[in-house]
């Protein structure tokens, strides 16, 4: 396979397919074009049942932002089939140094990774399809030779069924979107945390008696220590406080065992909390 833009779009099979172009007029790069009067239509003499599209994904992606359907308007919309179920297929790409050509990059895949079943509502509009893949132990699992391209993966999409169009027998996507995951930042004077997301910004704590620091975030950025000190010191020395934030429940977590945090490790698919002990002793504690 290869690619030549940063996300790479392909398909099994497309309608009115031109020989002379890399893409025809219902190609797949028309879903990348964020344009409802444009679509991948598969070109499958079926009812698009088994025909599929590849893209690439970063690792850590959760969310497909997806326009079902020819959305040119609603009659096209309910005139051409609809994907019901898919099916999700997850590949690791490998990069060898060498393996490019005029206008091209080329790439292996693994072998599949994981594949799970997904549902689209048959509406017009955006929809958000919530990818839950384990991305931490899939890149545990993998090979991280020097030709791993850690952060590219690519995704599978396939029909399983369609909801039946009333005039044409083509099964159509308009847009797929990869939605960037959330990440989090200090607020500018370092009382507070933000939560920053696809414009959109939540402020999760603010307190002015304090001053905050992140020391670590966990693999799967679901949990953040803090270590965080008085705004205003009286004395020349002020005790540092560690503080566990659960970022999925947006709060502080109470970590009684352990006087101090400095990082996490994850064995047999469990994290563990990294610190010192009330006796000043190295020990790691479970978090969940």
């Amino acid at each position: 396979m290869a690619f030549s833009n940063e996300i790479f779009w392909s398909s099994s099979s497309e309608l009115e397919m031109d020989i002379y172009a890399d893409f025809g007029k219902y190609g797949s790069t028309n879903i990348a074009d964020n344009d409802p009067t444009t679509c991948w239509a598969e070109g499958a003499e079926s009812d698009g049942s088994n025909e599929f599209i590849w893209l690439t994904i970063p690792s850590g992606t959760k969310t497909l932002r997806i326009r079902n359907g020819y959305q040119k308007s609603e009659s096209i919309y309910f005139a051409n089939n609809r994907p019901r179920n898919i099916e999700l297929q997850l590949f690791a790409c490998y990069d060898p140094e060498g393996y490019v050509t005029e206008s091209h990059n080329g790439f292996f895949i693994s072998e599949k990774l994981l594949n799970i079943q997904a549902a689209l509502e048959d509406k017009l509009g955006y929809q958000d399809l919530k990818i839950n893949f384990n991305w931490g132990e899939i890149e545990e699992s993998l090979s991280h030779d020097r030709t791993f391209a850690k952060d590219l993966f690519i995704l599978k999409i396939k029909i399983v069924d369609v909801y039946k169009g009333n005039k044409w027998n083509d099964a159509c996507i308009s847009d797929i979107n990869i939605l960037p995951n959330p990440y989090y930042e200090l607020t500018k004077d370092e009382h507070g945390l933000l939560k920053v997301s696809l414009n959109e910004t939540d402020t999760l704590f603010y307190n002015s008696e304090y001053i905050y620091q992140v020391l670590e975030i966990s693999p799967d950025s679901e949990w953040i220590i803090f270590t965080l000190m008085p705004s205003e010191i009286e004395f020349s020395r002020a005790e540092t406080i560690y503080k566990l934030f659960s970022a999925k429940r947006e709060k502080f977590v109470e970590v009684n065992e352990l006087t101090s945090m400095y990082g996490f490790i994850k064995e047999s698919g469990n994290y563990y909390l990294e610190g010192l002990n009330k006796e000043l002793n190295d020990t790691t504690i479970i978090i969940k």
